[in-house]
């Protein structure tokens, strides 16, 4: 089957991108990792493709589902994805765009800049008190690792899925460490866990209002605390 556009989708604003596509008209086929990705798309008019896929498996895809260019709209922290998928589209010679969230400024003074995990670990090692992190499971063992007195020091909040439960396990956290929820979260639900920890750092990624990183300042301004903000990749 010929596709107008393939989107690289999972975030809300690939669900917006889609939505615009079909306005104007054109097929799509959406391209999603997991079933929590795929169900955003429930009701709407369009293809779903589900599963992770390395350079190889896009190469495939594309060659199985030609379409006239390629939206990546993935989150602005899967480089590995946006690099994967633009190396296959030049290949194959189709149009690849990258849809880039906006990007936020914060007002507040306690903000540090960071431009990974790994240096996150470092400054974290320079600040004393309970750290509440929300960057996921997939660094969850980098911080794990690194940090001193972790399995005192660290609470994490991640997805309420058994992959994210079996990941955090995995880097040694105490189940009672751990909070599973879905999001979106309000300034109260990051105030309340904030609290609940103790917390006297939260780290984030800038992966900006639809990342909800704009009410976790708004919760770390309210209770005083400080926050490591981790940089977008560079695009």
């Amino acid at each position: 089957m010929k596709y107008d556009t393939i989107v690289i989708a999972g975030t809300t604003e690939s669900r917006r991108v889609i939505e615009d596509q079909l306005k104007e008209g054109r097929k799509v086929l959406a391209c999603v990792a997991t079933e929590l990705g795929r169900e955003m798309f429930d009701g709407c008019p369009i293809e779903v493709h589900t599963g992770r896929l390395d350079e190889d498996g896009f190469i495939r895809l594309f060659q199985e589902n030609p379409c006239d260019r390629i939206i990546d709209a993935s989150h602005p922290f899967a480089k590995i994805v946006t690099e994967t998928v633009k190396s296959a589209a030049k290949k194959l010679h189709i149009p690849y765009e990258r849809y880039e969230r906006q990007e936020l400024l914060y007002d507040y003074d306690r903000i540090i800049y960071v431009s990974d995990a790994n240096e996150a670990v470092k400054v974290l090692n320079t600040i004393s008190g309970n750290i509440l992190l929300t960057t996921g499971v997939n660094t969850a063992a980098i911080y794990a690792d690194g940090v001193s007195e972790a399995k005192k020091r660290l609470f994490i909040r991640v997805l309420d899925n058994e992959s994210s439960y079996a990941g955090c396990r995995a880097a040694g956290y105490p189940d009672d460490h751990v909070f599973g929820r879905m999001p979106p979260f309000s300034v109260e639900d990051n105030v309340d866990l904030i609290r609940k920890t103790d917390a006297r750092v939260l780290v984030s990624k800038d992966s900006g209002k639809s990342g909800g990183v704009d009410v976790k300042v708004d919760a770390c301004r309210r209770t005083g605390i400080a926050m490591i903000m981790i940089r977008r990749p560079g695009q």
